[in-house]
């Protein structure tokens, strides 16, 4: 294979947007919309259960549909019809060389210039990479006195890799040194088989693009350490309902709702205290080349259609609850995301002999090409055995807040605690909102948020409607440090097409 990091520049921006629009694409050519999940929220800053609503309340807490502190008052029916968003997170990319580089600056000429492969690996090993990206495409919420009544139609597409440094130099090289400890022989790139004597130029180690030995399970286990890899691609279909109790000066809010959940696809790669456990559920459509197809060409008949079935059925359930005194404040709890998935797969295994191994990876310095070949089973097992397992959804507990300084101001805080063992999951999550609406078209957001040991980000948006109910519009970066700082650990949007209120 070609090593082409060796002479090539990595444009991180132009990466992202790949992964963006790939995806995007993607979800786009299925049957179901993505939903607002709870991630991606859109117009409520870096507090998306207290400050959300109508059929957006769905996932985060309920009890809100009937409050929905950011709708006017007699507001009547919701409808959404394209939601989208995505965000890559990691703080490989707090880095202030890359953003020289993403910005322009220092005459980088755009690029971050890698002179050789191990400045890659330092970026990327021993940092978490995470993913995700969704869309709505159908939301409704009904208003009916003290009563309201909400559906949507959702999906969500989440992925996170945690590489150790052995297992990327692998991908990343195709050849290297510390193949000593793994592999009896190695295979060159033109296919032949020399023994492994350890003695090895850096010249010589670029020719090789494989590995032979046996104990397969037992090296994999050993070579990957403490890496993990998983995603998780579901379709939901949400309904809820919420109910208002006046109690006085005060009013209380409460709501459940539930969804039947569809799985795409689902796959984890990790090292427990009982080995390693590796197991995955793809939908005939899901394998690599299919999403590639979906990119590149796109859907072409029914026949490609039907080959995206699902994999996974399970059931997912939130309730919670909202105290509001006389439209100035408000305190909310939730709990969401109960209820379990269960996926329809196959447990992996290299069946005690792994024969050979080649990287995947055809672009060496392309964040893309390491995670997707990182994720694809065949990279490291040879065997399969079925296997059907239930993944709880992960149960999330939300407390927050609210408190309108004025008519023109509104601030609001929560925390979340979550299982971080469980793909998607930060473990912890707390955030504050400031939003601003200084002209009844216009509403702007700006937050502070922290997700388990990551770095503070800072979201920021502004919405665009036609007075206080009617049609409304706008876009939300999910991090913008970088304005003000030499580097930020995210990159990502939120935008409203297609909403209305009334």
């Amino acid at each position: 294979m070609e090593h082409s990091y060796l002479k090539d520049k990595t444009p991180f921006l132009s990466e992202f947007v790949k992964i963006s629009v790939f995806t995007l694409l993607s979800l786009l050519t299925l049957e179901s919309a993505i939903a607002q999940s709870r991630y991606l929220t859109f117009g409520t800053g870096a507090t998306p259960m207290a400050l959300s609503g109508d059929y957006r309340a769905m996932g985060w807490n309920p009890g809100q549909m009937s409050f929905s502190p950011l709708n006017h008052e007699n507001w009547k029916s919701a409808v959404g019809g394209l939601e989208i968003g995505a965000r890559l997170s990691s703080e490989a990319l707090n880095r202030s060389d890359i953003w020289d580089g993403i910005l322009n600056r220092n005459e980088t000429n755009g690029t971050w210039d890698v002179s050789d492969w191990n400045g890659f690996i330092d970026l990327v090993s021993n940092e978490s990479i995470d993913f995700n990206a969704e869309a709505l495409t159908a939301g409704s919420a009904k208003h009916l006195g003290s009563w309201v009544f909400a559906y949507s139609n959702t999906q969500h597409f989440q992925a996170e890799a945690f590489f150790d440094q052995a297992p990327l130099e692998l991908l990343v090289q195709g050849g290297s040194d510390l193949w000593t400890g793994y592999f009896d022989q190695l295979i060159t790139v033109s296919g032949d088989t020399v023994m492994n004597t350890g003695e090895f130029s850096a010249e010589e180690l670029l020719n090789f693009s494989g590995g032979v030995n046996i104990n397969g399970d037992e090296i994999i286990s050993d070579l990957l350490g403490t890496s993990r890899l998983g995603f998780s691609w579901q379709r939901c279909h949400s309904i809820g309902v919420s109910k208002a109790w006046k109690l006085g000066s005060l009013r209380l809010h409460t709501g459940v709702s539930g969804r039947i959940i569809l799985g795409n696809g689902f796959f984890q790669l990790k090292n427990t205290e009982n080995g390693l456990d590796a197991f995955g559920a793809f939908s005939n459509g899901f394998g690599l080349s299919n999403i590639a197809s979906i990119a590149t060409g796109g859907v072409n008949n029914v026949e490609d259609l039907r080959q995206w079935g699902p994999v996974g059925q399970g059931w997912g359930l939130d309730v919670g609850g909202v105290l509001e005194w006389k439209d100035k404040a408000w305190v909310s709890a939730s709990i969401s995301d109960l209820g379990e998935v269960e996926w329809r797969g196959e447990r992996y295994s290299t069946n005690t002999s792994l024969n050979s191994w080649s990287t995947p990876v055809s672009n060496s310095t392309s964040i893309t090409s390491i995670v997707v070949g990182a994720m694809n089973p065949n990279t490291w097992f040879e065997a399969a055995e079925f296997e059907t397992r239930v993944i709880p959804n992960g149960a999330t507990f939300h407390i927050g807040g609210g408190l309108h300084l004025n008519r023109f101001f509104l601030i609001a805080g929560e925390m979340a605690f979550d299982n971080p063992e469980l793909i998607g999951n930060s473990g912890t999550r707390f955030g504050g909102t400031l939003i601003f609406e200084p002209l009844r078209y216009i509403r702007g957001d700006i937050g502070l948020s922290k997700w388990g040991d990551q770095s503070m980000r800072v979201p920021a948006g502004i919405l665009i409607k036609t007075g206080k109910r009617g049609y409304e519009f706008g876009i939300q970066s999910t991090d913008i440090q970088a304005i003000w700082k030499d580097s930020q650990p995210e990159l990502g949007f939120r935008a409203v097409a297609m909403r209305w209120i009334w």
